[in-house]
């Protein structure tokens, strides 16, 4: 199974606060184009994508190549909003969701639209000791995935992490590069 875990683009504003949160800004909707471009070769069965409209609309150029694709909205994938959820708590529901789906994707190609913080949880499920990714990419926000990037991941017949890379938007913004701890790989 190859699972894709795929940050929004930037979005329009960097500071707000709430549901549904900020569109995306012109450099996300073409971070977005190239996400869609890069995917529509990759034979996704599957895509999971959190509610905020962000993620809505970083799935949407994927979703006009593809308008049959089966998307499901998952609470779970949401961020986590400081005013009224603890860290702890944003672990333990990607966790739980993210358990209990991890089996039922099969052999299925499975992209996952989230938020930095699923998007680690996620890592760190499938990678608890950071033994077997290479994280080039840490925020000053501890996330391991850039504005409009995308991992890769192979997932064996027993739900363990194969193998797996981050691949950076090439729509990149320049900040983001410059906080890249080891360099970047382009996509």
């Amino acid at each position: 199974m190859k699972l894709f875990l795929v940050r929004h683009a930037e979005p329009e504003l960097m500071e707000y606060s709430g549901f549904p949160g900020p569109k995306l800004s012109a450099s996300g909707y073409k971070q977005a184009e190239y996400i869609a471009s890069l995917l529509m070769k990759e034979n996704i069965d599957k895509i999971f994508i959190s509610d905020y409209l962000r993620v809505i609309e970083t799935i949407q150029p994927f979703i006009n190549i593809f308008p049959g694709t089966n998307i499901e909205k998952i609470k779970e994938l949401r961020e986590r909003e400081k005013e009224s959820e603890t860290h702890d708590n944003l672990v333990q529901r990607v966790f739980n969701w993210f358990g209990i789906n991890l089996n039922k994707f099969g052999n299925y190609n499975v992209a996952i639209f989230s938020h930095c913080g699923p998007i680690n949880m996620i890592l760190q499920y499938l990678d608890p000791n950071h033994e077997k990714l290479k994280y080039p990419f840490v925020c000053k926000y501890g996330c391991f995935t850039p504005k409009g990037g995308l991992w890769k991941l192979s997932i064996d017949s027993d739900s363990k992490l194969l193998e797996g890379e981050l691949y950076f938007n090439k729509f990149q913004n320049e900040f983001e590069e410059l906080n890249c701890k080891n360099g970047t790989t382009g996509i």
